[in-house]
């Protein structure tokens, strides 16, 4: 509700200022008084009006000269000023006007013309201020947008634009929490001396601040000790009480939020958070911009780390090539590794025999070349030598493997240890690090030495092979080069050929090639360096022609050297094809995958001779190479082929898919997922499943090794049947899980619907609990079966002589109903059920729909207390209408079909048998405030009846051919003496 308008009135006469205040009251201003324009100024001073209604002629200083005062101080807003002057002419009006009143009224003033211009003046001054208001939120934001964009540092950036906002809005604080900026961290800047930096955590996972995270909407708190949001985690938050919070978002990511504070409740209102929602919107686009900014500075400083440590390991590894003795190659490394990368005690520890040596060190005095022994299993030497794997230890007085050997070593306090490998022969030492201050290696460290120790292990192995083993260096360096060169798509025809001519020049061969077998022999391919001969057709034509060439190959253990062509009749059709290329000797070189053969590799040794053993080897070894990047390609087509169908099927598929890791993270998802559960497969990729809302109700059922299947409701009315299943790899190992969501909303709804509708038919019947217990056992209610019931007939006495004297109205209302309703009350509490209501009686059923083995007994207790109620019921009809109504019960016992009867369009839940004629009877024959039941029940009760039984006799009731005995309930003589009544 707005707020009435404040006006001031400053006039000395008394009689005057009851008139205005009374006149302004009366339409709904809030009116205050003073009486000179001295106590004008000073009620200014603390409070702002709306209007000022001045009297120009007052004692002291006059009414002109308070509004020139009042209109030329300019911390004011603008207040509309009508002077209500005694003189009518036209000097005094534009004298007045002049001083800055904005409205002239002379005395005697028409009231209806003073409360005119009083409210066009009110129009006047609230779209003053709402102008004014406009335009200092238009200067703040073009100030802080220039705050935003006068620097892309953050540091910057932030603490001068949190000074200028809290100054402009006047709040006593303003801060900034940043959760996206930094990965995995928490930033804080506040115009606080003291921010609550230690807090912080508490404060995003409690407070206001995280509250408005979380929500991504604003919070506006008007006062703190009504609003348990707050969080106080600081004396000074003692003093706030307005509070607003606004989240910097920006497409659709969460930057952090801003919050003022202010010690005045309500101080925040419903304009500063449209104000602070366009500060938020700029600081968004301030604050990704600073965010690249600090990326880019991140990335050139580590991209110049990075290049610094690769130069110094590449001058390293230079030097370390060059030089042949080992010694000269420890003594190197050591000192290189203390003086360029600064690590305080380097030193280099090598294998002879049984026991590790320290061959060299740096960064100490306190060494003799080869006067320092280990024992090649103690210390962390020896550990790293047994597990062959690096060892970074950042206490090594917390590690019991750490014994001192080194120089100097007593008082280091962190050891890196990198073991140097070589292939065949295992670990041949150790590159050890020490610094006396704690944790002083990082795995950046690590990596650098395990580089450096990989470089030192191949220059020891060149240092002591290299007179025997020059070439076979070179030839390793063709494979790899080779390997380097092949790629995923293999069977390409350029990449054949490189490889065929690479293979020719590692082996030094004039001439090579390769077969390939196919599926069918039109599938076969053949590549072949070297010149092209008029034969080269007949290689094709014996490959495609000679079916059991793959299983001759198959049988190939080892390559195989033929020095004599001529000697094998099986290569007689090639033999035109020999000649013209000039082959007399090969080699042939199994390509054998898994037992199957794939191919043969083909060498022409006409001209360099026989291979040698390792040569040989070597060829085994370029096979193997070329059969793993042919089973690479296939493997690849096969995943991709499987890949394609996947994406396939997962597109075409209407429910929402997922594949979910071992450790609970997101794999894969299919575009129904992106659409119904609103994952975003680039951001949302092996992110944990319980960051996702519709997620989370599926992550107890993650770990089950069988297939189960749920159903989750992550928001209302949206139903979930959702089915998970485990899935293996191709070595039987788990990947994860399978999540498949079939959106079963609609099927719930009409279950729901049918469920209502089965509760509305048992509630005609029976009491809320019954129907409930109903619908739980799930039972085919309506269906007619056979049951054993009690059947009560309860009629009222003298009703047809009633319905002559009474309104109908009356009858209906005061008594039928009245009536009904306290009967079927008892009949409910006894888990009865009520059949149908005939006129002025009712019909009820015990034992069906739900029987219990004392529903005998239960009639009768039900009997007994719906008299009971009768006789208060009577009472009250006594006293109120003056009518005596009573009323018989008649009860009967025995078999009777249940269910629906009816046709299709309307049916009733009723019971047909026998026994519901003889309780209709009965309660014919039973007078006002008896009982009368059949001998069948009476027998069936015997001495378990809860109420004493009296035989009446043999009677012959109506349209019954056999004669009946009959029981009557002697009732207690509290009941008489209330049915009496």
């Amino acid at each position: 509700m707005t707020e009435p308008a404040h006006i001031l009135v400053v006039e000395d006469d008394p009689d005057i200022r009851r008139i205005f205040q009374a006149v302004l009251s009366r339409d709904g201003f809030r009116v205050s008084i003073v009486n000179s324009g001295e106590e004008a100024l000073s009620f200014l001073q603390l409070i702002t009006p709306d209007l000022i209604l001045l009297d120009l002629a007052l004692p002291g200083i006059g009414g002109d000269e308070v509004t020139r005062r009042i209109k030329s101080d300019r911390s004011k807003p603008f207040i509309p000023v009508i002077i209500v002057s005694a003189h009518a002419d036209l000097d005094t009006s534009v004298s007045n006007l002049d001083a800055g009143a904005d409205d002239v009224l002379v005395k005697p003033v028409d009231f209806n013309l003073l409360l005119a211009r009083v409210r066009a003046l009110l129009r006047l001054q609230r779209a003053q201020r709402s102008l004014q208001q406009e335009q200092r939120k238009t200067e703040l934001l073009l100030h802080l947008s220039r705050d935003l964009g006068s620097s892309i540092d953050l540091d910057v950036l932030l603490t001068g634009f949190l000074n200028h906002l809290a100054d402009a809005v006047g709040a006593v604080r303003a801060s900034i929490i940043l959760t996206g900026f930094v990965e995995d961290k928490i930033l804080l800047y506040s115009s606080s001396r003291y921010p609550a930096v230690a807090e912080l955590q508490d404060i995003v996972r409690y407070g206001v601040a995280g509250l408005a995270l979380r929500e991504r909407s604003p919070i506006l708190i008007a006062d703190t000790r009504l609003d348990q949001r707050w969080l106080v985690t600081s004396p000074v938050h003692n003093d706030v009480r307005s509070v607003v919070a606004m989240p910097i978002i920006r497409d659709n990511r969460v930057w952090g939020v801003i919050t003022l504070v202010h010690h005045t409740p309500g101080y925040f209102t419903s304009e500063h958070l449209e104000l602070l929602a366009s500060v938020a919107a700029q600081s968004a686009v301030a604050l990704e911009s600073a965010r690249l900014y600090r990326l880019s500075e991140q990335q050139k400083e580590l991209l110049a780390r990075r290049a610094e440590e690769l130069r110094q390991i590449n001058e390293i590894n230079q030097l370390l090539s060059e030089l042949m003795q080992i010694d000269q190659l420890g003594r190197l490394l050591v000192q290189m590794l203390h003086h360029q990368f600064g690590y305080p005690l380097v030193a280099l520890v090598l294998r002879q025999a049984e026991q590790l040596v320290v061959q060299s060190v740096a960064g100490t005095q306190q060494f003799e070349t080869g006067k320092v022994v280990i024992g090649a299993e103690s210390g962390i030497s020896g550990w790293v030598c047994r597990n062959r794997k690096p060892l970074r230890i950042d206490d090594v007085t917390q590690d019991a493997r750490f014994i001192p050997c080194l120089p100097d070593e007593a008082r280091m306090r962190s050891a890196l240890s990198v073991p140097v490998l070589l292939p065949r022969e295992g670990v041949v030492g150790t590159i050890e690090l020490r610094s006396p201050q704690l944790a002083a290696f990082s795995p950046n460290d690590e990596a650098i030495v395990s580089a450096i120790a990989n470089q030192l292990a191949i220059a020891i192995y060149n240092a002591r092979l290299f007179a025997n083993e020059q070439r076979r260096i070179a030839q390793l360096s063709e494979i790899n080069r080779l390997s380097l060169a092949l790629t995923a798509q293999f069977t390409a025809p350029d990449n054949l050929q490189r490889t065929v001519e690479a293979v020719a020049h590692i082996f030094q061969v004039d001439q090579a090639a390769m077969v390939l077998f196919g599926i069918q022999p039109s599938e076969t391919v053949v590549v072949m360096s070297g010149p092209a001969s008029p034969h080269d057709n007949d290689l094709i034509n014996f490959v495609s022609n000679h079916a059991l060439l793959a299983t001759y190959v198959a049988k190939l253990a080892q390559p195989q050297q033929y020095t004599d062509l001529d000697a094998h009749d099986i290569l007689a059709p090639l033999r035109a094809f020999f000649a013209a290329r000039g082959i007399r000797s090969i080699v042939i070189v199994p390509l054998i995958v898994t037992g199957q053969a794939q191919g043969i590799l083909a060498l022409d040794i006409t001209r360099r001779g026989v291979l040698e053993k390792t040569e040989l080897e070597m060829a085994s070894t370029v096979a193997s190479l070329i059969v793993q990047i042919l089973e690479n390609a296939r493997l690849y087509r096969v995943v991709n082929d499987e890949r394609s169908t996947l994406d396939a099927v997962l597109r075409s598929a209407t429910d929402p898919i997922l594949l979910i890791d071992t450790d609970a993270r997101l794999l894969l998802s299919n575009p129904a997922a992106h659409e119904r559960l609103q994952i975003d497969p680039v951001v949302h990729r092996d992110q944990p499943v319980d960051q996702f809302p519709a997620l989370r109700a599926v992550l107890p059922f993650l770990d089950r090794d069988s297939p189960t299947t749920v159903e989750i409701e992550p928001k209302p009315n949206v139903i979930f049947s959702v089915s998970i299943a485990p899935v293996r790899g191709v070595d039987n190992k788990e990947i994860g899980r399978v999540v498949v969501f079939r959106d079963i909303s609609a099927i719930k709804q009409l279950e729901r619907q049918e469920r209502e509708r089965v509760r509305s038919v048992f509630r005609r019947y029976v009491s809320p609990q019954v129907a409930e217990r109903l619908l739980s056992a799930g039972s085919d209610f309506g269906a007619p079966t056979e049951r054993t019931v009690a059947v009560l007939f309860a009629d009222m006495r003298g009703f047809t002589t009633l319905t002559e004297q009474i309104d109908a109205r009356v009858l209906v209302e005061r008594i039928l109903n009245r009536y009904f309703t306290a009967m079927t009350e008892v009949l409910y509490a006894y888990d009865g059920t009520i059949d149908k209501f005939l006129g002025d009686g009712l019909i009820g059923v015990f034992g069906s729909p739900i029987a219990h083995p004392d529903d005998p007994q239960r009639v009768i207790r039900a009997a007994v207390s719906m008299q009971r109620a009768f006789a208060k019921l009577a009472k009250q009809w006594q006293e109120e209408l003056n009518l005596r109504i009573g009323m018989g019960i008649g009860i009967g016992y025995g078999t009777a079909v249940v269910g629906n009867v009816g046709s299709a369009q309307r049916q009733d839940y009723t019971l047909i048998g026998d026994v519901v004629n003889t309780a209709s009877r009965l309660c014919g024959i039973a007078q006002a405030g008896q009982i009368i039941v059949s001998s069948q029940l009476a027998s069936v009760l015997g001495e378990q009846s809860p109420y004493p039984l009296r035989l009446l006799g043999v009677t012959r009731l109506k349209g019954k051919q056999e004669e009946h005995m009959i029981y009557e309930v002697v009732l207690d003589q509290m009941v008489r003496t209330s049915l009496a009544r």
